[in-house]
């Protein structure tokens, strides 16, 4: 049974055609009844049909009567829920900015349930797109459209059809059409908490057409937006940011067990909220290294977009399972490298677990604490980034010569992972353990020198200097050097924040990190280019002596 879960040969066509056919008429039956058993506004449980969508089409109402503003008044937008659905089925909060008023009026135009019909009619075909063209074989569509995700999304009425296949088609045209990807990432800017990589991607990538088309989108609808609706909009859309972030994602009014993230993970096993924020900083922060070095590295197109979409997830504190539609084109991605490529031991396996997933993550979470979404999605991760790691490491052995700027991105991405380490390290013993400011950062930063050391010689400058110590020392010196810089703007930052009333609070604690850090970034490159690496860097043959280059056959 090991070997057949190993090679992954127990995934058949026909295995996997039976089980998506047997999925979609679960989707299929379970939807028709609870449509069936509704009266067109609730459900049979009491609940909004379609429940999220709930929000979405009662601010659609609001814009429709002149009054774009009001849902982002809790208090009436509550009431008005009330009047539309039932006294006890639940507040649906609206937390997205006014340019997502626009498609809610739009289908606020129609009866509730035909909405509803509507809204998912007009977006699944987007995501049904996008993974036609990342993986155009058999079956494919079948196994896109029996994804666990779509339901969850379904049976909430949600968006994340319209967000997987707004960045995955963009992520697709980026190349070719770099305007229209732009356009399509502008057009994500209505849920703002999945763009955190895209930024890092495309200047990693140098797409500069892109971001500039993006830019722009963003800037058209911002203005559409005051014009059509006023600032009052906005106002009201940053007040509710405030409360997005207290109540729903600090003290998790939606509960813990729904949410996909880092941070509710750490909440839901108790941590405190500084401590969630410590967490999920190491994991967006590795993220963005791993997404700035598989974009600067021009890494195969397929696993860096994989990597934009899955890290997506793992860079937001508040993310639920219907979002992790965006795993749908994350995994055709994968799926399409792999069938060219080969699939190594074990991955076709740990796709199938990790396409499931979404059909059990909640309930999983909710009976055992277990965040298997969260574990899920952080292993998938994994995967890309060592498929990518041994792509670089196949292309590197018929050319040991690297230059200056790959080096450079390489000892960016380290600095990155150990600024991670570095700033996780000093949250946990600052907010955990009770050490004041300035003490935390002191064990964090060993640690963290001691990680980006073996990171450097491993890949950065590839050291075969066998004297380990020898070499660690002098990566030592020049890391005290650089650390007396660092801590001492660190401890100059911190002592100014505290003084503009922000005490030791984590925000201060990361703003003084950055300040130092960067400044030392810089000094650090040198010093271990050219004097703790030195000795040991591997030469290209050519440059040893007896050894002449040669033409080649004529």
């Amino acid at each position: 049974m090991l070997e057949h879960l190993r090679t992954g040969d127990w995934l058949t066509r026909e295995r996997v055609r039976i089980i998506a056919f047997t999925l979609l008429a679960f989707y299929a039956l379970s939807t028709v009844l609870l449509f069936a058993t509704s009266n067109g506004r609730v459900d049979h449980f009491d609940r909004p049909l379609g429940t999220d969508y709930s929000q979405v089409w009662t601010a659609g109402r609001f814009v429709l009567e002149g009054h774009p503003e009001k849902p982002f008044d809790n208090a009436v937008h509550e009431r008005r829920q009330q009047e539309y659905f039932s006294p006890t089925s639940g507040f649906f909060h609206w937390g997205y900015p006014p340019y997502f008023l626009v498609v809610a009026a739009f289908f606020a135009l129609f009866p509730y349930a035909l909405s509803l019909v509507l809204w998912q009619a007009a977006t699944l075909p987007l995501y049904l797109a996008a993974v036609r063209r990342i993986v155009p074989v058999q079956d494919g569509l079948l196994v896109a459209a029996a994804f666990p995700a779509v339901i969850v999304n379904i049976q909430h009425g949600h968006n994340g059809f319209l967000s997987a296949g707004l960045m995955a088609l963009a992520l697709l045209a980026l190349e070719r059409r770099p305007v229209m990807a732009g356009i399509l990432f502008g057009l994500l800017a209505y849920k703002p908490q999945f763009g955190v990589l895209i930024p890092v991607a495309l200047v990693a990538g140098g797409h500069w057409r892109a971001i500039v088309a993006a830019g722009a989108t963003i800037a058209v609808m911002t203005l559409g937006t005051l014009w059509a609706f006023g600032w009052e909009t906005w106002r009201g859309f940053f007040d509710m940011m405030h409360y997005s972030r207290v109540v729903i994602s600090e003290q998790g009014a939606t509960g813990w067990y729904k949410i996909q993230t880092i941070f509710a993970a750490v909440r839901m096993w108790g941590g405190s909220i500084p401590l969630a924020y410590g967490v999920q900083a190491v994991s967006t922060l590795s993220c963005a290294a791993i997404v700035a070095w598989m974009w600067l590295t021009r890494a195969d197109r397929r696993l860096a977009a994989a990597a934009v979409m899955t890290g997506a997830l793992l860079s937001t504190p508040y993310a639920l399972d219907y979002d992790m539609m965006l795993l749908g084109p994350a995994l055709a991605f994968v799926v399409a490298y792999g069938l060219e490529k080969g699939f190594r031991p074990w991955e076709k396996t740990a796709l199938a677990f990790i396409w499931a997933v979404p059909l059990v993550a909640r309930t999983l979470a909710l009976a055992t604490l277990v965040p298997v979404g969260q574990i899920a999605m952080v292993a998938f991760m994994a995967i890309i980034f060592n498929r990518a790691l041994a792509e670089r490491a196949e292309a590197g052995k018929a050319d040991e010569r690297r230059g200056l700027m790959a080096e450079i991105g390489a000892f960016s991405v380290v600095g990155a992972i150990g600024f991670a380490v570095d700033a996780g390290l000093t949250l946990l013993f600052a907010k955990g353990f009770g050490f004041s400011g300035y003490a935390a950062r002191v064990p964090a930063m060993i640690i963290a020198i001691v990680v980006t050391w073996l990171l450097n010689r491993i890949w950065t400058f590839r050291s075969s200097e066998p004297r380990l110590l020898r070499e660690f020392a002098r990566y030592g010196a020049a890391n005290l050097l650089t650390a007396v810089f660092n801590f001492g703007i660190y401890t100059l930052v911190l002592w100014w924040l505290s003084h503009m009333g922000l005490g030791l609070s984590g925000s201060a604690i990361l703003v003084a990190l950055i300040a130092g850090s960067g400044a030392a970034a810089v000094a650090n490159f040198v010093l271990s280019k050219y004097f703790s690496f030195a000795s040991g860097a591997i030469k290209p043959e050519m440059d040893k002596p007896g050894i002449t280059p040669s033409a080649g056959p004529m």
